[in-house]
């Protein structure tokens, strides 16, 4: 569109009271066609859902409607086989669909943004957009705990030390270890699909903030969008970007998990641990140490976990302070979603391969176990068995500990005479110092979700389990009826595949029919 002659030139979709060009320093501050041409193919989606709701209305005509659903399942055809390239001088997105519809079609494209504003049409493109990369972070994630389920299945009984403060511990097992890194992907890809359903609510029909006087069903509109239900306030509709920021912070909490992932990796593939190599395939060398393989995928995974707290950070601060209810402001809740949401995917694709190409070194780890007394707690356990209150037995497992010191031997491997003076309690010494060894300790564990080799096998059954489920959950999810009508060429039949019988009429004269079935709390 244009202003008046000799005014306005730069295709918009406003103007008319203007006389002047925004100066092109502005214009390009402004502009956010550079990044949100992304969101064209979900913003045509939610375009055809609007169209056919106002077709359904009766707001737009019969012969409207026909020319406009075609235009825009032509121009989505040709948006995702990479024959129309989204970009030019236009503003956003919406600009460029409208402009490039009307160019096509003619007249009737001026029609489409009937009952409708930019910002409930942000929204709504916003949202699909964010279900579909939802989808495509939680396969990536599942694909990520199966490489860590397969390599702990190899080593339910593998023996290593479990750490805290960085220090030795107690005994554990591999499986175990890395188990417990696939229960925390696991919680993210949780995260991540309670993202997916808080974008399910369906702000078309909102407008700019109060709504429409026109014949509008918002109600329809969500169902033609596959999604849970319709906003049932048209200002919480185009103000909340709770949406955004769940999503951004799932991705963060997995980045957090990663991070913590790769750094382990980087350290236990260093000289100092040696507990694992890494493949070629996985590796970087150095410049000009010949000699190096470096954990470099690693520790860059490792480093991009903070531009996603970031992207985090950066749009709760820009929600903050605003007033109801839309703002400019919002525009930057795009490239932090985007940046979030790439990183996030590939990171889970990389801590694959990294768990794939990770060669453990049996030998290392049961070396480690050595050393360090990690059996103690095992004695002060024994000792509150036998009935000496623990904080009594934890002291005097330190002095058993410190007479180990003192002969430079494992505790395990102390004389009989020196346990009948320091836990006379327990008679059967022989018996004392064989539960004392790690691989005793480890079958003593047995408590549920413990490092015993019997716990170990059932968190692996427990977490196939997760994973068909959440696979079901996955291969349930279908495009928008709208979508799968578009696709089936049926864009103007009476029902649409997915959504049953249209329980809405073309309405004559009269109010509205507004959302009916809101189930916000559901969705």
């Amino acid at each position: 569109m244009s202003g008046k002659a000799g005014g306005l030139a730069t295709p918009r979709l406003w103007g008319g009271a203007f006389d002047a060009e925004v100066d092109p320093v502005i214009d390009a501050y402004t502009r956010s066609l550079p990044f949100d041409h992304r969101l064209a193919a979900a913003d045509l989606v939610g375009c055809l859902a609007h169209a056919r709701m106002l077709f359904e209305t009766g707001v737009v005509a019969r012969d409207s409607a026909a020319a406009i659903l075609s235009g825009l399942s032509s121009m989505l055809r040709r948006v995702e086989a990479g024959e129309l390239e989204v970009g030019g001088v236009d503003e956003d997105v919406h600009t460029w669909i409208e402009r490039q519809l009307t160019e096509e079609i003619g007249d009737a494209g001026r029609r489409l943004h009937t009952a409708r504003s930019r910002n409930d049409q942000t929204a709504v493109a916003f949202r699909l957009w964010q279900r579909a990369e939802a989808e495509r972070a939680v396969a990536a994630a599942l694909e990520l705990v199966e490489a860590l389920l397969s390599q702990g299945r190899q080593h339910v009984d593998t023996a290593l030390p479990g750490y805290t403060h960085m220090q030795r511990a107690q005994p554990t097992t591999l499986a175990q270890h890395l188990l417990a890194h696939a229960w925390s992907v696991l919680a993210d890809a949780g995260r991540l699909r309670l993202a997916h359903r808080t974008a399910g609510l369906s702000p078309l029909g909102a407008g700019a903030m109060a709504g429409s006087p026109h014949r509008i069903d918002p109600v329809r509109s969500a169902e033609l969008l596959g999604m849970d239900a319709a906003y049932p306030n048209s200002m919480w509709a185009v103000a909340d970007r709770d949406y955004v920021a769940e999503a951004l912070f799932a991705c963060a909490l997995a980045m957090v998990h990663l991070s913590r992932w790769a750094e382990e990796v980087v350290l236990w593939t260093s000289s100092e641990f040696s507990f694992a190599r890494l493949q070629d395939r996985a590796a970087k060398g150095s410049s000009i140490m010949p000699q190096k393989k470096n954990p470099e995928p690693a520790e860059i995974l490792r480093g991009k976990s903070g531009r996603v707290v970031g992207d985090l950070v950066s749009v709760l601060v820009t929600v903050k302070g605003l007033p109801l209810t839309y703002n400019s402001d919002m525009q930057e809740d795009k490239e932090a979603l985007f940046d979030a949401f790439d990183t996030v995917t590939a990171s889970f694709d990389v801590a694959r391969v990294l768990g794939e190409s990770l060669e453990f070194d049996r030998e290392a780890m049961a070396a480690a176990l050595e050393g360090s007394y990690i059996t103690a707690t095992d004695l002060a356990d024994l000792l509150a068995a036998a009935g000496v209150p623990f904080r009594s037995a934890h002291e005097r497992t330190g002095a058993v500990v410190r007479a180990a010191g003192e002969r430079g031997v494992e505790l395990w491997q102390l004389p009989a005479s020196d346990l009948e003076e320091l836990v006379p309690e327990i008679e059967d010494r022989e018996g004392l110092l064989a539960a004392l060894r790690p691989d005793a300790s480890l079958a003593a564990h047995r408590s549920y979700g413990g490092p015993a080799p019997e716990r170990v096998r059932e968190q692996i059954e427990e977490i196939d389990e997760r994973l068909a489920a959440e696979r079901q959950w996955l291969e349930a999810r279908k495009p928008p009826p709208i979508y799968r009508a578009h696709l089936d060429g049926r864009l103007l039949a009476e029902e649409i595949p997915g959504t049953g019988p249209a329980d809405t009429p073309v309405l004559g004269d009269g109010d509205s029919p507004g959302p009916r079935r809101p189930k916000v709390g559901d969705a």
